[in-house]
């Protein structure tokens, strides 16, 4: 047995960071699950305390929504008392207010009630009849509760928008009531300022922690009352968040552009809704508000105890890490040192892996490889051997089996010579024999025509028909020798071209009259169909009539019965013309051939037809002298189509 040599030892840099990375592997991924566990926690917990925290709100933004309730509906039923004093009819009927003490009884109801900033007495013009003090109009029969209250209207009260009265200089709501007669006739209307700031002043002592405090705004979201602001009656947040902040479920939301702050706020609302309101068409909403940050503040001070934690985890991950990491690394260990000592060449180098999982089943596959391996290598080693034996007689050999291919080649060169000069000579004796018979060719017919024509004596109808028969071979034997003659010259690349100005349609115009007479006498239709927008292009008219005679002869021989179609058409940059016959076809394994010379495809008893086989191979090399394109479609027993492009920019072939 040939001895296995050992393997060539390169030299190899150890590395050592499986270790490295499983414990990297463990530590990033006990830092991943628990950022996403700490973040999840983060997140479930900053909503379950704002949902807590909505809640909250909500029930004390409830509270103190029924207080002002309360308070609206004490305070309308001492505003009922004072409209309704007879003192105010009276005066009134008199027509003198003022002299009857009117303004001192007004002035002692805004004395006695803190809430009202302003008493009026108005008569049923809307003119002003009494004032508790200064006032800012004397007039107020343009205004809506004047008129609403006078029209005899079944309306017990009205209660307006807040607005700034510059009498007694404060932000008021307006409230109004009828002073009727005995039979319900409206002879006044007695009106108050409720002063916004005292009214809801109870609102102002309320607070939640640093920055929570209570707001109260209209149906539109315009501010009545802010503790510590002077309510200018603006939006109080954008039209996006007040939206959000009416559809939430819980009815709170965070407020991200309020126009007071300008910071985002936590909000939750109630609504207030004494019938007097209602009637009204007035909806006004306590706000409970609280800073976004400080409703979000235990969390925050829990966050540094959850980093500290994931620090602390991380630390003892990455201790747990590298204590498993050497126990994964240590198979992997064995495995190194037994490919260092079948390197070394010791190929029974005894792999010892016990883990009972993947690595043990590498380490069997690993062995039972170097097994393979050791003996693949003895039989390369047995047959280098036996090559080197044979390479001894090789040389000999291929110097023997070079010589005879030299031998082949050389017969295989003469042999192509002598084929050229073969083709030559059978192309030179065919284009002569075909020139020297075209002149007996032209005497005879010359002669037959002399004889039809009875200069020579009076022919009968059977010697006539002789002689239409014989001028027919002779028209064809002469369309025979000129197609060798043409085939010769394009051989040859003497044909000449005359390149002008054409007319496509005018020349298939008179291809089709010069093979008209030749269907006509088949009973085959021969049909042009022409298209209106062919530009004049460039080509030598005589030889594409010649190629397009060619193909409609050609459509003619093989087609029977029915119709042949020589259709123009515009195409990119290109004229196309097409032939296109209802004959019997070309099959599909002869398409290939039909360009070829000398190629008939109707062989021995089957072949109808006459010709040399040349006429589609002339038609091809005169499309193609013009720069363009021939080819043909069809289908057995329903017809066949040559198509044929020249381009509109002259690209002769050089």
């Amino acid at each position: 047995m040939v001895k296995a040599p050992p393997m060539v030892e390169n030299k190899v840099r150890h590395k050592k960071g499986i270790r490295r990375r499983v414990t990297l592997i463990i530590c990033l991924s006990t830092l991943i699950v628990m950022s996403i566990g700490i973040g999840l926690g983060y997140l479930f917990g900053s909503n379950l305390l704002r949902s807590m925290v909505g809640d909250i709100h909500h029930k004390l933004a409830q509270l103190l929504a029924n207080s002002v309730t309360l308070n609206f509906e004490t305070e309308m039923e001492r505003i009922r008392g004072y409209a309704g004093d007879p003192f105010w009819r009276e005066a009134l009927v008199k027509g003198s207010p003022e002299q009857e003490g009117a303004g001192d009884r007004l002035r002692e109801i805004v004395d006695a009630d803190n809430n009202i900033a302003e008493a009026v007495l108005i008569d049923r013009s809307g003119l002003l009849a009494a004032a508790s003090g200064k006032t800012s109009r004397i007039d107020f029969a343009d205004g809506e509760w004047q008129k609403d209250l006078s029209s005899d209207k079944k309306r017990d009260i009205f209660i307006g928008d807040i607005e700034f009265d510059s009498g007694p200089n404060k932000w008021v709501i307006p409230i109004a009531l009828p002073i009727k007669d005995a039979d319900g006739g409206v002879l006044g209307v007695f009106r108050v300022g409720l002063s916004a700031e005292k009214f809801f002043s109870p609102l102002g002592d309320f607070k939640i922690d640093r920055t929570g405090h209570a707001v109260v705004i209209d149906g539109r979201g315009n501010i009545i009352f802010h503790p510590g602001v002077t309510p200018i009656n603006v939006r109080l947040c954008s039209e996006k968040d007040y939206e959000r902040l009416l559809t939430s479920p819980g009815r709170y939301a965070t407020i991200y552009e309020q126009n007071i702050h300008k910071r985002p706020i936590f909000a939750a609302f109630s609504e207030v809704i004494p019938p007097l309101l209602l009637e009204n068409n007035k909806v006004w909403r306590i706000l409970v508000e609280e800073d976004s940050g400080e409703v979000l503040a235990p969390l925050k001070r829990i966050t540094p105890w959850l980093i500290a934690a994931l620090i602390f985890l991380f630390i003892v991950m990455v201790v747990i890490g590298a204590i498993f990491s050497g126990v994964l690394i240590r198979p992997i260990e064995a495995l190194y040192a037994a490919v260092t000592q079948i390197r070394k060449g010791n190929w029974d180098y005894k792999i010892d892996v016990r883990t009972g999982d993947e690595i043990e089943q590498f380490a069997d596959a690993f062995r039972e490889m170097v097994s393979n391996i050791k003996s693949k290598q003895e039989e390369l080693l047995k047959a280098k051997s036996e090559l080197e034996d044979l390479s001894k007689n090789l040389d000999v050999k291929v110097q023997a089996r070079t010589v005879d291919l030299k031998m082949a080649r050389d017969k295989i060169d003469n042999y192509a010579k002598e084929l050229e000069r073969a083709l030559a000579a059978k192309s030179d004796f065919i284009a002569t024999v075909s020139h020297e018979l075209r002149t007996p060719l032209t005497a005879i017919r010359e002669g037959i025509e002399i004889v039809l024509s009875g200069k020579t004596g009076v022919v009968s109808d059977q010697q006539k028909e002789f002689l239409d028969m014989v001028k027919r071979n002779l028209e064809r034997l002469g369309r025979i020798i000129n197609n060798v003659l043409d085939f010769h010259k394009l051989e040859q690349g003497k044909m000449e071209m005359r390149i002008l100005d054409n007319d496509m349609n005018e020349t298939v115009k008179e291809a089709c009259r010069v093979m008209a007479h030749l269907a006509g006498e088949k009973g085959v239709e021969l049909i042009p169909d022409l298209a209106l927008d062919l530009p004049i292009i460039k080509f030598d008219k005589d030889r594409i009539t010649q190629a397009l005679t060619n193909l409609i002869s050609n459509a003619i021989k093989f087609t029977e019965k029915g119709s042949i179609t020589v259709s123009t058409c515009l195409e990119t940059n290109a004229v196309r013309v097409s032939v296109a016959d209802t004959g019997i076809g070309i099959k599909k394994v002869d398409m290939p051939q039909i360009f070829q010379r000398f190629t008939q495809l109707e062989h021995g008893p089957e072949r109808r037809t006459g010709g040399t086989g040349l006429g589609l191979t002339i038609s091809k090399e005169i499309i193609e002298d013009h720069g363009g394109k021939i080819w043909a479609q069809s289908k057995p027993q329903e017809g066949t189509t040559f198509y044929f492009i020249l381009p509109i920019k002259e690209r002769r072939k050089s």
